[in-house]
């Protein structure tokens, strides 16, 4: 009989996977920071020394107070100016608990880089290379394996197909969902890929 979730013993399957798509993961710890009483001239500085294209303010205690663009810092009126007091407030930020899924969504959004923080404090950044390697990760690409398509007819389906795959001892090293309702299943140990495909298409009807 075919039920509608794998079997225990295979839950650590995705375990370890779904562990690393956390933020702190992912980020780049303890960016370069400026002061929010520091010239912004020091922010320039900065930007110029590490390649940065937005310079993160914090006060005293490492809160982030906002961010300075290289036009803002360009064009700011006077260089003696105190950084907090030009730094634009960030439109959204992250926790570093927060899962990869939601800073993949943002950076689509055209966000240039994700401040990360924790109780007030900026304890890092996403960037988008970030994003493309936890992607990749959670894909699966660079590890052996192969990849079976399938269509399904209703999203429950789906765990009819990893009972599938659980009982013929196979390691699942991602998930993809692909268009027009289609999963795709990376997996590895696959030896009988006709014989899969029929047990397959026997239990998902």
């Amino acid at each position: 009989m075919i039920t509608c979730r794998p079997r225990s013993k295979r839950r650590w399957w995705l375990k370890p996977r779904l562990k690393r798509m956390r933020v702190r993961e992912w980020m780049v710890a303890d960016p370069p920071t400026v002061g929010a009483m520091a010239p912004v001239e020091e922010a320039g500085k900065l930007a110029e020394e590490h390649g940065l294209a937005i310079v993160y303010v914090v006060d005293g205690e490492g809160k982030l107070v906002g961010f300075l663009t290289r036009k803002a810092i360009s064009s700011a009126p006077d260089p003696s100016l105190p950084s907090g007091k030009l730094a634009a407030p960030p439109s959204v930020t992250l926790s570093p608990d927060d899962p990869m899924e939601r800073a993949v969504v943002l950076l689509g959004e055209r966000h240039l880089l994700l401040p990360v923080v924790e109780e007030g404090r900026l304890v890092g950044v996403i960037t988008r290379g970030g994003v493309l390697r936890a992607l990749a990760e959670m894909a699966g690409f660079g590890e052996e394996g192969v990849r079976i398509r399938i269509k399904l007819s209703h999203p429950s389906e789906v765990y009819r197909a990893l009972e599938v795959l659980a009982k013929n001892d196979l390691e699942l090293v991602a998930v993809i969902r692909g268009g027009d309702e289609e999963v795709i299943f990376h997996i590895k140990g696959l030896e009988d890929r006709e014989q899969l495909l029929s047990q397959l298409e026997e239990a998902l009807g």
